[in-house]
């Protein structure tokens, strides 16, 4: 078992239990803590047994937790942390670190703060350490906190030029197919995707986002009119942007889009008479 403590001279709240396998990602969360002016007293630990050993003993208020690790993995010690509460002075909030966002539903049934990606940046984690502030705030006032946590579909993970970043889905203002890449647009940046359209569209939350297309999802409320010129039926967004609607797409869009101010019907054309030309 180790423990390496990480004395404060500033007023800081939080006692911060590092759980990683790797002594660099520990060595690295500790510098990224010891500059988070929330983070108090900060631990480590090399595994998930030394981990449960010092919460059973001195519980911390939050586990910034890999998941990846031998023996008792990051998953597991969080469900033992929930299954066995009785033996805890206090369950501590959990912050999941791994190198890859596929456990991200895991974690979130799991009631977990927050998931971040390795490498983890600076602005992140102050975000995820805030959200744990909020929760520990809201328990104290007898809130039910899981109910306000975002869910694992409010959110995707895509590649920029500096590594894996995480982008809010209601951010998201429509996807277009280019060629083998999905264009995620969004207000002042893009990124691009390699994954098909079908499997873009199945990420992003169905109450939100419709298919317009085979090559066009859209977010509904940022669509601002459905328009016909000549036989082209497409969907002008509210940027000014122009995409293509398909013949099968028009009747589903007529039902979902609430802000268009033309009808859109079944059959025909598929379009009302009122349809600007």
């Amino acid at each position: 078992m180790m423990s390496n403590a990480v004395p404060s001279d500033r007023s800081r709240s939080i006692h911060v239990l590092i759980v990683d396998d790797e002594p660099l990602a520990r060595k690295r969360l500790s510098a990224l803590c010891e500059r988070t002016p929330e983070i108090g007293q900060i631990d480590t630990a090399d595994g998930g047994q030394d981990a449960w050993d010092q919460i059973t003993g001195n519980c911390p208020d939050l586990l910034l937790l890999d998941v990846d690790m031998p023996g008792l993995s990051g998953l597991e010690l969080a469900d033992r942390c929930r299954s066995e509460a009785h033996k805890l002075t206090a369950v501590p909030e959990i912050v999941f670190t791994t190198a890859h966002s596929t456990y991200a539903a895991q974690s979130y049934r799991l009631d977990a703060a927050d998931y971040l990606l390795k490498p983890v940046k600076q602005s992140l984690l102050v975000e995820a350490v805030q959200k744990v502030e909020i929760r520990r705030n809201a328990v104290g006032a007898g809130i039910n906190v899981q109910s306000q946590t975002e869910s694992p579909d409010s959110y995707l993970w895509v590649q920029d030029s500096e590594g894996t970043i995480r982008i809010r889905c209601c951010d998201i203002q429509y996807v277009r197919a280019e060629r083998d890449y999905m264009r995620l647009c969004l207000q002042d940046h893009s990124y691009l995707v390699h994954e098909p359209m079908h499997v873009m569209q199945s990420r992003l939350p169905s109450d939100i986002f419709l298919r317009i297309h085979r090559s066009a999802v859209v977010r509904k409320d940022f669509v601002k009119d459905i328009r016909r010129d000549k036989r082209r039926i497409y969907a002008l967004l509210q940027d000014g942007t122009e995409l293509p609607v398909g013949p099968s797409y028009i009747s589903v869009l007529g039902k979902n889009i609430r802000t268009c101010r033309h009808d859109v019907q079944a059959g025909g054309t598929g379009l009302s008479d009122t349809v600007r030309e």
